[in-house]
């Protein structure tokens, strides 16, 4: 698509902030007006859009497409994202531990069991944890509390939780970056212990090293949007 607008602004409404092209309000692709939670989330993606040229390179907006998906998919239907993001707890990434080598057990409770007493207590209920290969269940006081606190975030706070927690494939992990508990290279230590210690210990392998350079940079992405989500600016 062409560029078909000159100036990019961002306006203040008794709802949150919006993004003006030549005066008309942003849509999302859903046809609702882009209305966001703060002025900083606002002045990156008018950014975004101020900084295409001759095309509109959409891949290039990751902050609007985000917050596009936040009000067509997590607004409408905000208990489908919860659902989602509860069925990564029920078979958390950090619940299934390694039985050896002993140096990769100590590393992922080194890495592993602060988060999960954290989300203990969060949650106010205790986390079912293995070392077998069979999957085990959380219990249902501690998926209704997760989801009582699931409910209490909105849109956009949800979505990026969402995005997060799919990526390092722990609930736990997006959780406790959500409630800045931990800081994002800790969230990537913690969802990348096992890739990290096989590259370690048995040399890198090219592939492997991508794969986690490439979530990097999405976990990146995503920390900085709930930063946006998150300011009080």
């Amino acid at each position: 698509m062409k560029r078909f607008y000159e100036k990019v602004e961002v306006r203040s409404t008794r709802e949150g902030f919006l993004i003006t092209l030549d005066t008309k309000a942003l849509l999302s692709p859903g046809k609702s007006i882009l209305v966001l939670p703060t002025k900083a989330l606002a002045d990156a993606i008018a950014d975004e859009w101020g900084n295409q040229e001759i095309n509109i390179i959409p891949s290039t907006m990751p902050f609007m497409t985000l917050s596009a998906t936040a009000i067509d998919r997590v607004r409408p239907k905000p208990d489908d994202t919860i659902d989602e993001i509860l069925n990564f707890l029920q078979t958390d990434l950090l619940c299934y531990r390694a039985e050896e080598p002993e140096a990769l057990v100590l590393e992922q409770d080194q890495l592993w069991k602060p988060l999960l007493d954290w989300c203990e207590g969060l949650l106010g209920s205790a986390f079912n944890v293995t070392s077998g290969i069979m999957p085990v269940m959380q219990t249902p006081k501690l998926i209704s509390s997760a989801q009582k606190i699931l409910r209490s975030y909105n849109e956009f706070e949800l979505l990026g939780l969402h995005q997060f927690t799919s990526i390092s494939g722990s609930a736990v992990i997006g959780l406790s970056l959500l409630e800045h508990q931990i800081e994002l290279e800790a969230a990537c230590q913690a969802a990348f212990v096992d890739d990290c210690f096989q590259i370690n210990n048995w040399g890198e392998d090219a592939e492997a090293s991508l794969r986690i350079a490439n979530r990097r940079r999405e976990m990146l992405e995503i920390k900085e949007f709930l930063d946006l989500v998150l300011s009080r600016k």
